[in-house]
C-alpha cells in the first residue's frame, strides 16, 4: 500500500518540527525564566537535552511490537530532577500485549521496575504497577519478569488499559564497582515482522517529539515556580512520596540560598533503606549539577557516617576540607534533595546555616581532613565511574 504522505508533506513536517524546537528554546528568554547568563546557558543546554531525549522516545524507540530498552536520564539527558545514581531505562508498551524481561542481576544493588501510564508533562503521573528485586524470584542471578497477559503467581506485573511504558531504575552506589544488570525485553504474544520506516510514521513522530519538548519546557518551569513558592529555604523538609515517582521511595528537599561565606550543614540519623542519597539541582531547569566533574551528590556508598551513627552534609561554594562536602558549583541558589528507597527508618534531616570558616565547629572532632589531593582523587573516581556506567 502506498504511503499517504509524500515528499512534499514530509519536507513540510520537518520544517515545522525544527521551527517548533527553535521556538521552545526561545521561550526560555521570556517571562518567568531566569535572566542570569549562567542560568540562561544552562537553560539552552537543557532544551537541547530535551530534544535529544524526545528523539529517543518518539523517533528511535517508539515500537511496542519490537520494544527496546533505551537509556535516558544519564549525564547527557537528565530531566525532572533525575537521580544521578540511577541507570534509567525505558521501553514502550502495548497495554494489550504480553512481554518478558530477562536480566542477569547478579550482585546488583537494587532495581525498581515500574509500569507508567504516560508522560508527566502531559499530566500522566500514575505508577500502575511496581516491583523491586526483593519482590521477585531470582535463580542463580537470572531474573525473568512477565508484563501483561494472564495473571501469574510470581514475577508478573499487570498492564492496565492505560499502560504506556516500562520504567527501569537501576541503583548504583559504588560507580566503579557495583554490578550492572544486562536486560533483554521481548514481546510474547505476536510475531509481527519489523516494519520499515514510513513517511507517515515519521511525520507523526516529528509532531510528538516537538509537542513533548514544548510541554516539558512549560511544565518544568511551572514546577520550578511551585518549588520556589512552597519549598522551605535552607531547611530540609520531612520525607514524603513524590508525585509521579516510584511507590517505594520517599523524598525531601530544600532551596539553598547561600552567600559566598556561608555553608549549610545538614544532619540526620543513618537511614535504613536499600538505597539513600542527597543531591543538588539547578532549580530553574530541574537539572542535576555537574556530577561528573564535581561532587554535587553523594549516596549511601559514598557518604561518611560519623561514629555516633549520624550523617552530616556540608553544602558550600568553597571546599571546607571535610568528607561529605557538596559543591554548589557557584550557584547562590539551588535545590537540595534526598531520597530513601524502601525505607524502614526514614529520618527527617535538620539543617543549620553557618559561616564556612566555622564548619568544623558543627562536626565531630573525629571528622577527617580532606586535602586538595584527596578531593581530586574523589573527582577522578567519579569520572571513571561515569565512564563505566554509561560506557563513555
Amino acid at each position: 500500500m502506498k504511503d499517504p504522505v509524500g515528499t512534499a508533506e514530509l519536507d513540510a513536517a520537518w520544517r515545522v518540527h525544527q521551527d517548533r524546537i527553535r521556538s521552545a528554546g526561545e521561550r526560555i528568554s521570556g517571562d518567568g525564566f531566569p535572566t542570569d547568563p549562567r542560568l540562561r546557558a544552562e537553560g539552552y543546554r537543557y532544551v537541547k537535552r530535551l530534544e535529544a531525549l524526545a528523539r529517543q522516545i518518539y523517533i528511535e524507540f517508539p515500537s511496542t511490537t519490537h520494544p527496546m530498552l533505551f537509556r535516558y536520564g544519564d549525564d547527557t539527558t537528565p530531566f525532572g530532577a533525575t537521580n544521578i545514581d540511577n541507570n534509567y531505562y525505558r521501553a514502550m508498551l502495548d497495554p494489550t500485549g504480553t512481554y518478558r524481561l530477562s536480566a542477569d542481576v547478579t550482585g546488583v544493588k537494587e532495581i525498581l521496575f515500574s509500569v507508567q501510564d504516560g508522560e508527566f508533562v502531559f499530566g500522566r503521573v500514575d505508577v500502575l504497577a511496581e516491583a523491586g528485586l526483593g519482590d521477585l524470584e531470582i535463580s542463580d542471578g537470572h531474573l525473568e519478569l512477565v508484563l501483561g497477559g494472564p495473571e501469574r503467581p510470581s514475577n508478573w506485573l499487570p498492564l492496565g488499559p492505560d499502560a504506556a511504558y516500562l520504567n527501569v531504575r537501576e541503583f548504583v552506589s559504588d560507580w566503579e564497582h557495583d554490578a550492572l544488570a544486562e536486560f533483554h525485553l521481548e514481546r510474547l504474544d505476536t510475531d509481527t515482522p519489523v516494519e520499515n520506516l514510513t513517511p507517515a510514521a515519521l511525520v507523526t513522530a516529528f509532531d510528538q517529539a516537538a509537542t513533548w519538548v514544548e510541554a516539558s519546557v512549560e511544565t518544568w518551569q511551572q514546577y520550578a515556580a511551585m518549588l520556589r513558592q512552597f519549598t522551605p529555604v535552607n531547611e530540609l523538609a520531612a520525607p514524603r512520596p513524590a508525585e509521579g515517582g516510584a511507590q517505594n521511595m520517599l523524598h525531601g528537599g530544600t532551596q539553598w540560598d547561600l552567600e559566598a561565606h556561608q555553608a549549610l550543614v545538614a544532619e540526620f540519623d543513618r537511614p535504613e533503606a536499600t538505597y539513600w542519597s542527597i543531591q543538588t539541582y539547578v532549580i530553574d531547569w530541574m537539572q542535576p549539577l555537574d556530577f561528573v566533574n564535581r561532587v554535587t551528590g553523594l549516596n549511601d556508598g559514598q557518604l561518611r557516617v560519623d561514629d555516633d551513627g549520624k550523617v552530616r552534609i556540608v553544602l558550600a561554594h568553597t571546599d571546607p576540607g571535610v568528607p561529605n562536602w557538596l559543591d554548589t558549583s557557584g550557584l547562590r541558589q539551588g535545590l537540595l534533595t534526598y531520597r530513601y528507597v524502601k525505607p524502614t527508618v526514614a529520618p527527617a534531616p535538620t539543617t543549620v546555616l553557618v559561616d564556612v570558616a566555622s564548619v568544623r565547629h558543627h562536626l565531630p572532632d573525629s571528622t577527617p581532613v580532606v586535602t586538595a589531593e584527596d578531593r581530586a582523587a574523589q573527582v577522578a573516581a567519579r569520572r571513571r565511574g561515569i565512564a563505566r556506567r554509561f560506557r563513555r
